[in-house]
């Protein structure tokens, strides 16, 4: 019950803010079935959660980001991927959180002087996500923030990152049952809580739609920040 209510929580604030539902389930899922099954457990469940978010905001893909992103993205994953099968995260995930609080304060500096992230950006942000995400879960706050950094704003945001973190869930599936760390019951655990989540992301989505666009930068902003501290947490501990 503790997971289900989680994982629809979560739902809640992922479909909203684009991110959330990994960081929120990681806190959740750990004691229960330990650190080394959380990311193989989510990386099933994500892609049921952010195939629920791309459905509600399908009309708002920005196609070219999307290719720009899995272009340096699933190579990246696969190094990463084979690190988290040998090697201790916890210094990587320092630095990756305080990557993502600087992000909040860089964005602003960056839209003053009107300068967005280009498409070598791009590719170097699904660089850094491909190759966080073998070895972490709830990294989808590093992709919000080079996709804000890019200009995208709202629905389309949400559309991009939900089709980019699906095609990486997968891969990242196949790559964990190919190093042995995703069993059948860990499969049915992700499924079943990926599967918990689409209500969560319907009723986020008839959120957003009523949201002024200001007031959703704001929270989205807000839950980078969060998101950035919780890695930093984790990492720590």
């Amino acid at each position: 019950m503790i997971v289900i209510a989680a994982a629809f929580g979560g739902a809640v604030i992922g479909g909203i803010g684009g991110f959330g539902t990994g960081v929120i389930l990681t806190a959740v899922l750990a004691p229960l079935i330990g650190v080394k099954a959380v990311v193989p457990v989510l990386a099933v469940a994500g892609v049921l959660i952010n195939a629920g978010r791309f459905w509600f905001y399908r009309r708002h893909v920005e196609w070219r980001a999307v290719g720009r992103l899995l272009l340096a993205a699933f190579p990246c994953l696969l190094i990463g991927t084979q690190l988290y099968a040998t090697l201790d995260p916890r210094p990587l995930g320092l630095l990756i959180g305080a990557a993502v609080i600087a992000s909040v304060p860089l964005r602003r500096f960056l839209k003053a002087r009107e300068i967005v992230v280009g498409p070598r950006g791009l590719v170097a942000g699904g660089a850094l996500f491909g190759f966080v995400s073998g070895f972490a879960s709830g990294m989808g706050v590093l992709l919000v923030s080079f996709l804000y950094g890019a200009g995208l704003t709202g629905m389309a945001v949400l559309a991009t990152d939900a089709l980019v973190t699906i095609a990486v869930d997968l891969v990242r599936a196949a790559l964990f049952g190919r190093f042995a760390l995703l069993d059948a019951q860990a499969a049915l655990l992700g499924v079943t809580i990926g599967l918990v989540t689409l209500p969560g992301s319907a009723l986020a989505a008839w959120l957003v739609k009523r949201m002024h666009a200001r007031l959703h930068a704001h929270f989205m902003e807000a839950l980078i920040l969060f998101g950035g501290a919780m890695i930093l947490l984790t990492s720590l501990r």
